[in-house]
């Protein structure tokens, strides 16, 4: 994928102000014009995603356009309908294993033509959309997951992925999270120095052994060391980015860490709020979230599993499990949507209204992977039309279309992404 206007290494690696750990606040906001006291209020993305995919019957809307009705399924999106749009036809065509519901959703990646590999994912959409709006933040992105490999997810340890095509580890415990963003550091200064410094050392050492050797190399293993190169590239990047941090203070938490064991729900629950902190204190600017689901069931009384809900009749226990599930997980996206509504950018805008929130699965049910539930709420600074179901044409418009749209609205200049070919009409003017 080309990138028409990449972010230089010297940008990426230059030192931040000590006052990005604080919420954004007006007073520290360069002057835009005479006109305009503060400058345009950053951008933001959210990517939610989840397992086994949705209610077959009663998930997407019938109708097209602004005047649709509302699903069994979508109703606790109610108050924000007119905030959020529902895509229909969006497909991820290279996609191959219905058991593999989140390794691909955010790469669009033909993970098999890598010749010589038996796997090879690609960048996903949130990793370059962090490379810009990651710049000024502490955290270039940050990566929430579940640690439960039960449950259909497929490759992955979150739903990132770097620019060589490893995954990226993502945090899987809202204490761990908590502690992350907010907590006291654990080792002194210049113990994290040393460390940090150690980590270089290490990676100079890796790079001069394998640069050394690779004269001798056949030509599919030089390519093998070239991926390893980038994978120790993108490992240097964040040892650089954790190094410009370390002399200034975390935020306060804007509460108290949480105690006692979670549920699954009250763990979504956790995250999200997490998320909205993070956002407040403008720590981060790209999130990704890799949500459970088989928990789910249990603590809404179902003893059914998520495989089963993806095969299934309508009349089944299993799929009033499926509708009970894919209502609550709308509820707790609600309950984001409220909080990030209430939050207000120094401009006077919403953190809402600044930013883009997709939420969907890379399966539909049943193992199917084309038409995949895709949801978008948000604005993105503005000129989005929201409020519709959108049914494309073709049923399987590239879903990575969608994510060249995010792209190019959060303001990245790519002409592509993956196996786009051209940008979504309606929903981004």
């Amino acid at each position: 994928m080309k990138i028409v206007d990449p972010i230089s290494r010297r940008v990426m690696l230059r030192g931040l102000g000590a006052t990005l750990c604080l919420p954004l606040m007006e007073s520290f906001m360069p002057k835009a014009t005479a006109a305009n006291k503060v400058a345009k209020a950053p951008k933001r993305l959210i990517c939610l995603s989840y397992s086994w995919g949705v209610s077959k019957d009663d998930w997407f809307p019938k109708e097209a356009g602004k005047d649709y009705k509302l699903t069994k399924c979508l109703e606790p999106l109610k108050r924000h309908k007119k905030d959020f749009s529902v895509l229909s036809h969006l497909s991820n065509k290279r996609a191959t294993n219905g058991h593999w519901g989140t390794t691909t959703w955010l790469t669009s990646a033909d993970v098999k033509s890598t010749p010589g590999k038996h796997f090879q994912n690609s960048i996903s959409m949130d990793q370059v959309a962090a490379r810009q709006l990651g710049i000024d933040t502490r955290f270039a992105s940050l990566e929430l997951s579940n640690p439960v490999k039960a449950e259909g997810f497929g490759p992955g340890l979150s739903l990132a992925w770097s620019s060589s095509g490893n995954s990226i580890a993502g945090e899987t415990s809202p204490l761990g999270l908590f502690d992350r963003l907010f907590g006291a550091e654990e080792v002194s200064l210049e113990e994290r120095q040393y460390r940090l410094s150690k980590g270089h050392s290490v990676l100079d050492a890796v790079m001069e052994d394998a640069r050394s050797m690779n004269k001798k190399l056949s030509k599919l293993d030089k390519e093998k060391v070239e991926d390893y190169f980038q994978s120790v590239r993108d490992t240097e990047i964040r040892l650089k980015k954790a190094e410009q941090w370390l002399h200034k203070p975390k935020p306060k938490a804007p509460f108290k860490k949480p105690e006692g064991k979670l549920n699954t729900i009250q763990e979504i629950e956790l995250m999200y709020k997490l998320m909205v902190a993070a956002i407040q204190t403008d720590m981060t600017r790209v999130l990704t979230y890799r949500q459970p689901v088989e928990g789910i069931f249990t603590d809404l009384g179902y003893k059914v599993g998520g495989h089963k809900t993806t095969h299934c009749t309508t009349t089944s226990e299993a799929y009033k499990a499926s509708i009970a599930r894919d209502r609550k997980q709308l509820e707790l996206v609600a309950k984001l949507i409220d909080d990030l509504k209430a939050l207000k950018d120094p401009d006077g805008s919403s953190v809402f209204d600044n930013s883009i929130i997709a939420y969907g699965s890379g399966i539909r049910t049943n193992h199917d992977l084309l038409n995949t539930p895709t949801l978008v709420a948000g604005h993105g600074g503005g000129g989005m039309n929201q409020g519709q179901h959108y049914i494309y044409e073709s049923k399987q418009t590239p879903l990575a279309n969608l994510w060249l749209s995010i792209l190019n609205q959060l303001g990245i200049k790519t002409n592509r992404f993956a196996d786009s070919d051209g940008k979504l009409k309606g929903l981004f003017a």
